[in-house]
Parts: structure tokens; C-alpha cells; sequence
């Protein structure tokens, strides 16, 4: 099974904000990230959960939590407490590719079982008040970039770049 992160970020790796907010509307990338992400597995922490509800449509989530007594939105969203146990039930479900899809926790814990890191990186330069990070998986040199598109700037967005990066050596 391939593990792959998949986010988008600012200038210094920021995601968010800590109050859950992100704090830009990219078009491109939302329309980029259903698209990849149709039809697939994702693993989230319980507080992106809440924030992305109304967005699984076809998408099974496996939402990552400690609380024994958390009930997901729908019967066929499924429960972890750990990724191992995350990745054990993607692959009991015959799962293909899991996409990881925060929050910081959830990347930062995941990271080690990763395979490819998809990021969409936003030409942004924010001011956010508690600052959330992508962890900083360039800095072991286990990665190499894989494929990388320019998308110019949109009416209303910035320009970004779409990274696909593979683990070397795994």
C-alpha cells in the first residue's frame, strides 16, 4: 500500500492556523486535491474531520483519535488510535493508497510510513497568529523530487507549484 501526504501550504511550510482556520481559498488546489483524492482512503485527526465534514462524498475517512467515545459522521467512516493501526485496517480493506490529510500531528506521526508527499505550495506570505507547520521532511534527505508543475496565478489566487516527492530508499 502507498502512504501518501498531501497538503497545501504558505511560505514556511505553514497549513493553517491553530484555531483550524486555513487561511486562503485556492481554487485550483481544491480542485486538484477531490480530484487525486476520489474514490480513496484518507486518514485525518479528529479536528480536520470536523472541519472537512461534507467533503468525503466518495472518500472513506479513517479518523485518527484516543477518544474511545468519538462517533464519526456517517457508519462508514472508520476510527483509529494510532497509523499503524490506521495502516492495518487501509490494508485489511484491500486499500491500494492511503492519503494522509492532516492536520500537523497527524503528517508529523504519519511521515515515517510515507511513500510520496504531494504539496501544493502557495506563492502566500501570511501573518497567522498561531501558525500551524508541515513538518520539515526535506531536512532528512530520504526524499527527492519527483515531478514538479507551475500553475500561474488565477482571478483572485495566487501562483503555485504542484511537488510530487518519493521517499529514496524505502
Amino acid at each position: 500500500m502507498i502512504v501518501t501526504l498531501i497538503a497545501a501550504l504558505a511560505g514556511d511550510r505553514v497549513i493553517g492556523e491553530a484555531s483550524g482556520r486555513i487561511p486562503w481559498d485556492h481554487p485550483r488546489d481544491r480542485d486538484h486535491f477531490r480530484a487525486r483524492t476520489a474514490g480513496h482512503w484518507l486518514l485525518v485527526g479528529r479536528s480536520t474531520y470536523a472541519e472537512m465534514e461534507g467533503w468525503f462524498g466518495e472518500r472513506t475517512p479513517i479518523v485518527l483519535t484516543r477518544d474511545a467515545a468519538f462517533h464519526p459522521f456517517s457508519p462508514a467512516h472508520r476510527l483509529a488510535s494510532s497509523v499503524p493501526a490506521a495502516l492495518d485496517l487501509a490494508r485489511a480493506n484491500g486499500v491500494t493508497e492511503l492519503f494522509v490529510c492532516g492536520g500537523a500531528t497527524v503528517y508529523a506521526a504519519s511521515l515515517p510510513h510515507a511513500d510520496r508527499i504531494i504539496l501544493t505550495r502557495l506563492s502566500l506570505s501570511l501573518q497567522v497568529s498561531e501558525p500551524v507547520h508541515f513538518p520539515d521532511f526535506a531536512s532528512d534527505g530520504g526524499w527527492r523530487l519527483q515531478s514538479l508543475e507551475h500553475w500561474p496565478a488565477g482571478e483572485g489566487t495566487s501562483p503555485a507549484r504542484l511537488e510530487t516527492h518519493v521517499r529514496t530508499g524505502k
